[in-house]
């Protein structure tokens, strides 16, 4: 019976994290074992113009600017990440900051946040 009980509190978590991934507003990735992506949310898809199909199985390389790789990996080691930009499918970038990481048996999620533009330029 306890056995039940857990298996039933598992499947209810599990929907609630199935409910915040599609709700959640941040741009969230989730990486495989070889670090490649292997799911992001609707937010990424809407804030970066690019399907999920058309990143999965691709390296980070492939959504945040070269010129901000080497600011995007010391934000793992920061408690200030640097802001890095992100690429949109029409050539536009969108500066975010890395708001959380995890990796667990080799594999992981970012959560990226866009960075507010200033109240006197235009925003998308």
């Amino acid at each position: 019976m306890a056995k039940h009980g857990v298996t039933e509190f598992l499947r209810a978590f599990e929907d609630v994290g199935a409910t915040f991934f599609q709700i959640e507003t941040d741009l969230l990735i989730c990486l495989d074992e070889k670090g490649n992506i292997s799911r992001v949310n609707p937010a990424f898809e809407k804030v970066l113009g690019r399907a999920e199909s058309e990143v999965l199985g691709q390296g980070l390389m492939r959504v945040i600017a070269i010129d901000d790789w080497a600011s995007f990996l010391r934000s793992f080691t920061s408690v200030n990440p640097a802001p890095v930009r992100m690429l949109r499918k029409d050539s536009g970038e969108v500066p975010v900051k890395m708001i959380a990481f995890r990796f667990r048996a080799s594999r992981g999620y970012l959560a990226f946040r866009p960075v507010k533009v200033r109240a006197n330029e235009p925003s998308d």
